[in-house]
C-alpha cells in the first residue's frame, strides 16, 4: 500500500505498484481466508480495469485479472 501510495495514478510504476498489491491481497487470502483481503483485491481489480481504456493493450488482461477474482468470490 505504501508503494502505490507513492505512485499516483499516471505514474509509469502505477499499475505494477497496483497489480502487486493486488497479488499479495489475493495471497493473503488464499492462505488466511480474510475475507477483507478478497474485497479489497476485488475492488482494485475493478479500479485497474477503470483507469484502462478499451483500447488500451492491456485492458483483456485487466479484464481476465477481475474475472479471476471474481471467480474466487464464487467458490469461496
Amino acid at each position: 500500500r505504501e508503494a502505490l501510495a507513492l505512485h499516483p495514478v499516471g505514474h509509469a510504476n502505477w499499475s505494477q505498484s497496483l497489480n502487486n498489491l493486488m497479488n499479495q491481497l489475493s495471497f493473503h487470502f488464499d492462505h488466511q481466508g480474510d475475507d477483507k483481503d478478497l474485497h479489497e483485491a476485488t475492488t482494485l481489480h475493478r479500479e485497474a480495469l477503470a483507469f484502462c481504456l478499451v483500447s488500451h493493450p492491456n485492458w483483456s488482461l485487466s479484464l481476465n485479472n477481475l474475472m479471476n477474482q471474481l471467480s474466487s468470490h464464487f467458490y469461496h
